[in-house]
């Protein structure tokens, strides 16, 4: 299979698990927050909140699975395969268990400290911290086998996964709730989830691996050697869990839990909108590992560009129809309790999300090069920035803040580290990626944006609105198809033929 070929077959499979799972929330979510409340609800996004905190404890042993299992079984080589197998499996297990240990055991002060959760909820918050640790240790196991499937290549499987871990959690809380549970049954629910799902992968690791036991002996992998690459990436998954998580931290100490609902379920949301870049980016991992050779440059930058523009002429109409259509869709979606404050939050995260999406495939490009730091200055940047924005802006201008320091922070390290990329591992000028890359997809979504934008007060029920984007999106493919380079018409034709 051609480099194309896979790159286009594995993206497609992400993107069709990641669709899954978006379809799902969009559709439970406003549930959930009518029959839970907003306050309640936000006890709901704590516990993702929680679990994102622990996933800190696989201390960048997932970047290193992809990577170095990607690298031994192309080489199939038994002995570096088997080392960081061992390596990030004991890595994933102890760090989640030693985490587990020390949230349920200070449950209370957590959810009374750090979360600053109302005495009449610190019970229950108590229980969904404890929920989310015991889950943290099967869910460590699963991030484990999830990147070795990604070192494989077997998109299909680690899809799958993701679509019954992030789609079944929303499904299973829904049908509680019908049922007359609550928050508890909820937790409870997301720690059995988690439990099946680690089992079945495990079961699938065995079965895909069986064939590399006829492997050679070869190069085994230092531990020292992992362990500087693992840190390296870990500084990296601590900073993004500060960008991701620490701002409702921040609006549940400094507003309400109430403002975290109103904030985490449009930024929930927008979130989905990195799965394009980030599943390109995350496909994009392995195969540039395995570029090497003389000519190992030019072959990296024609993957770099030709991955960059179609990521923008996917995702930069979908950001301005969001854009355009903020207020209505929110009514629609959620009601009208969300649309006085949540719009321009919602529309400067959407801003927020184009130079997000600007920024994965870079770090793709830094991280398959042996360039970890890079990656890693540029999201430790982003945290910090983002902590002083929000320390600043929060309390001044509550959730709007929040939006304001997460555009802040995004737009200044992915100017800079783009410009990084470029100069140091790429030869690429700032004129050439504005011409190959960003040129026609951002005129074309100007274009839209001016013929949508008047119109978007008419879009005051769903039928109207869904045509009014799917006018906005034909009219866009039309400008995407006329204004695309050569080459990248031929590869859709190769495509769908």
């Amino acid at each position: 299979m051609s480099i194309a070929r896979r790159f286009a077959r594995n993206t497609g499979i992400n993107l069709a698990g990641q669709f899954g799972i978006a379809v799902i929330g969009f559709f439970v979510t406003p549930y959930l927050v009518r029959r839970l409340g907003i306050e309640t609800y936000a006890l709901y996004v704590l516990l993702y909140a929680a679990a994102g905190y622990l996933s800190l404890l696989s201390f960048g042993a997932g970047a290193a699975t992809v990577k170095y299992t990607a690298q031994f079984h192309a080489a199939r080589n038994r002995s570096g395969l088997r080392d960081i197998l061992l390596y990030s499996g004991a890595t994933h297990l102890l760090g989640a268990l030693v985490g587990a240990a020390a949230v349920i055991g200070g449950a209370r002060f957590w959810a009374v400290r750090l979360f600053h959760i109302p005495p009449g909820l610190v019970e229950l918050a108590a229980w969904v911290l404890c929920a989310a640790a015991v889950g943290a240790v099967f869910a460590a196991l699963i991030q484990f086998s999830s990147g070795v499937l990604q070192g494989l290549q077997r998109f299909d499987w680690q899809a799958g996964v993701a679509l019954l871990q992030n789609g079944l959690m929303p499904l299973g809380a829904a049908v509680l709730v019908a049922r007359g549970g609550g928050v508890r049954s909820v937790a409870a629910w997301y720690v059995l989830l988690q439990a099946g799902l680690c089992l079945l992968l495990l079961a699938v690791l065995w079965m895909l691996l069986r064939p590399a036991r006829s492997f050679r002996d070869g190069e085994r992998l230092p531990l020292k050697g992992y362990a500087a690459f693992s840190g390296s990436t870990w500084l990296v998954l601590v900073a993004s869990v500060v960008n991701v998580q620490l701002d409702k931290t921040f609006i549940t100490r400094t507003v309400s839990l109430a403002d975290l609902t109103l904030y985490s379920v449009p930024a929930g949301l927008l979130q989905r909108i990195q799965t394009l870049p980030a599943t390109i980016g995350a496909v994009l991992l392995p195969m540039m590992s395995g570029v090497q050779g003389p000519d190992a440059r030019e072959r990296l930058v024609r993957m770099y560009v030709k991955s960059s523009r179609l990521m923008l002429w996917v995702v930069l109409p979908l950001l301005v129809l969001l854009f355009s259509l903020m207020p209505q869709f929110l009514t629609l979606w959620l009601g009208p309790g969300f649309v006085g404050r949540s719009v321009w939050p919602a529309r400067l995260l959407v801003i927020m999300q184009a130079f997000a999406a600007a920024n994965f495939i870079p770090n793709s490009v830094s991280t398959s090069r042996d360039h970890p730091e890079y990656y890693s200055a540029a999201a430790w940047a982003q945290a910090l920035l983002g902590v002083l924005a929000w320390l600043w802006l929060i309390p001044r201008y509550q959730i709007l803040g929040a939006a304001m320091g997460a555009l802040m922070s995004q737009v200044l390290v992915a100017a800079g580290n783009v410009w990084l990329v470029h100069r140091k591992l790429l030869a690429l000028t700032w004129r050439d990626y504005f011409q190959d890359v960003v040129y026609r997809p951002a005129l074309s979504a100007a274009l839209l944006l001016a013929a949508v934008f008047p119109l978007h007060a008419l879009a005051q029920t769903w039928s109207f609105l869904l045509l009014l984007g799917a006018g906005g999106g034909l009219a866009y493919a039309a400008m995407m198809w006329i204004g695309m380079h050569d080459e990248d018409r031929e590869f859709i034709r190769a495509l769908l033929a």
